[in-house]
């Protein structure tokens, strides 16, 4: 037996939408973002697995996609419990949140290649560094994991914060390789006989005409 373990992004916030970082700021969905999140459930649901568990970032825009996706999973899955961990949250951002990422570019270059680059020990002002991300998540994900040997387990996040879940995840180390979380995508992963196994990274399939 193994543990289904599926990782989904949040659907697109207003800060998505206007191009701005957003970080641990209330950036709710945006209707397009609600579609999606429907879309992930109504996926799900088709799967015809039942959910273990949910969990779920506790910002606004991660609960609001896991609530959606909960409820276009339909009736059997009304009642499932949220789990809402601020463990799970998205890279905070400091003093950068809210702030256009055209406006980092042209006035912090530097600070911008560092971004691009996922340097694991650059902060923002105020804000977090990818190390620290990076094990605030994977000791969130541990938990989990160590809770639900076997089922399948959603957890909805962030993108920042599941690159860093996989990362953990997969064993890789270092800088120089990034994963890319879409909004609502999901990276389903196998876990069990102390093997990960990938099974699709960013699938957005049930997205498509959304």
């Amino acid at each position: 037996m193994s543990l289904d373990l599926l990782l989904v992004r949040h659907g697109e916030s207003e800060g998505n939408a206007a191009g701005a970082f957003t970080g641990h700021g209330p950036s709710p969905i945006t209707a397009r973002g609600r579609r999606q999140a429907e879309a992930v459930g109504r996926c799900l649901a088709a799967e015809g697995t039942a959910l273990a568990a949910l969990y779920s970032s506790d910002l606004p825009r991660a609960v609001q996609t896991a609530e959606a996706l909960r409820e276009a999973m339909g009736a059997a899955h009304v009642g499932t419990p949220l789990r809402l961990r601020a463990d799970l949250r998205e890279r905070a951002m400091g003093a950068w949140e809210g702030v256009a990422f055209t406006e980092i570019q042209s006035r912090h270059p530097e600070d911008w290649q560092r971004l691009v680059a996922r340097a694991l020990d650059h902060s923002p002002p105020g804000g977090e560094s990818h190390r620290a991300v990076g094990r605030r998540v994977a000791a969130a994900l541990s938990a989990v994991c160590a809770e639900h040997a076997t089922g399948r387990v959603v957890v909805v996040s962030h993108g920042v914060a599941i690159h860093h879940m996989l990362r953990h995840l997969l064993g890789v180390e270092g800088e120089g390789v990034s994963f890319t979380a879409d909004n609502c995508s999901v990276q389903r992963l196998s876990l069990g006989d102390g093997r990960v196994r990938a099974v699709a990274l960013n699938d957005t399939r049930h997205l498509l005409g959304v």
